[in-house]
């Protein structure tokens, strides 16, 4: 059976029924942990206990109800903790990582108000190495192309249309809710994807006003802006976002690429981009899946080669064991190696391996 890596978004498995058998609710989510070790933390070996790492801990609440004629009401409740810790990703926040409802149509597509990913997530991170297992410390310098799901759109309304020959496209707009400053806070995107056969293809394009980059940790700069790092963060004036991907499937193999742009600009005016491009193969010998991806990055001065090298065996269909090795060169006089998760390192190189296990419920 081909396993198809769904990072972030946990197969539904257990259902709630009401006594109208065309009204649902379902109960959903994914346990991960593994035992990590990183060889240049801070000039130091890092021996850890790493949550989340192939597919991220979370769990969820999504329903449906039929309206009639091709109708149905839908909502989804959906939030992530930390599995050693036993504590929300971010506190006093449970439902980060989406919380919405809406009305969805057979003929027409689906418009969903709430808390709610972009559509660099959503249509771009399923072409991404660490998307596709090379687990969360794959992604790119600071998630700032946000294929990882750690920034979503408040108080925004997302409607994506229904496929008409595989092509299908959608726009977000998330208000700001500041009186007499319709732009502070305000965010917005597109998308359009494309299926056929064997292949699939997509892009999208995010825009936001105020954004608040959380930088501590996760970056490999010295310095942004002319202020040094490590520091906590920064409140971006503006962040435009825009990627294309694409996948191929020939038999077992699955082959991937992107490119991600990410144009930063300062309060001061200031402007610095990030480009990105990503690629790989993960190949399925019946229940294990091997996968190969590297990615090279340029930002502020920067420029970083990350290669990952995963497998995961199916222990069942809802239960996988898995192993991870990653490596990551920076060079370029503002650079350090950074994965995410892991921490900056002392010098210009570090890597990284794991063994875990996960699971759906």
């Amino acid at each position: 059976m081909k396993l198809r890596f769904a990072i972030f978004m946990a197969m539904p498995c257990f259902t709630l029924s009401y006594a109208n058998a065309q009204s649902s609710v379902t109960l959903y989510g994914n346990v991960d942990s593994a035992v990590a070790y990183f060889s240049n933390v801070n000039g130091k070996p890092l021996y850890t206990s790493q949550d989340g790492n192939l597919i991220p801990d979370l769990f969820g609440l999504t329903g449906a109800e039929d309206l009639g004629g091709g109708l149905r009401a839908v909502f989804r409740l959906e939030a992530g903790y930390s599995l050693n810790s036993g504590k929300l990703v971010v506190p006093n926040q449970i439902f980060q990582r989406e919380s919405s409802i809406g009305v969805k149509s057979d003929a027409f597509g689906t418009m969903t108000f709430g808390h709610q990913p972009s559509f660099m997530y959503d249509t771009l991170s399923p072409y991404s190495s660490a998307y596709l297992g090379g687990g969360f410390s794959a992604f790119h310098q600071g998630n700032l192309d946000e294929l990882a799901n750690t920034f979503e759109f408040d108080n925004s309304v997302k409607y994506l249309s229904a496929s008409y020959r595989g092509l299908s496209v959608g726009a977000q707009f998330g208000f700001g809710n500041h009186a007499g400053a319709f732009a502070v806070g305000r965010n917005y995107g597109f998308t359009l994807k494309y299926q056929t056969g064997s292949a699939s293809f997509g892009a999208a394009y995010a825009n936001e006003n105020d954004r608040y980059l959380e930088l501590s940790g996760v970056i490999g700069l010295k310095s942004l802006f002319d202020a040094p790092l490590p520091g906590a963060s920064i409140v971006a004036r503006n962040v435009e976002n825009w990627g294309v991907g694409g996948s191929y499937a020939i038999g077992s193999a699955l082959l991937h690429a992107l490119f991600t742009q990410s144009r930063i600009t300062a309060l001061d005016g200031s402007e610095s981009t990030a480009n990105t491009i990503d690629a790989g193969m993960t190949y399925t010998f019946q229940v294990d899946t091997v996968g190969i991806g590297a990615s090279v990055e340029n930002f502020a001065g920067g420029h970083w080669v990350t290669a990952s090298v995963s497998n995961a065996w199916q222990l069942s269909k809802r239960t996988s064991f898995y192993q991870q090795l990653m490596y990551q060169k920076a060079s370029g006089a503002n650079a350090v190696a950074s994965m995410v998760g892991a921490g900056p390192a002392s010098g210009r190189s570090q890597f990284g391996a794991a063994v875990g296990i996960q699971h759906f419920f």
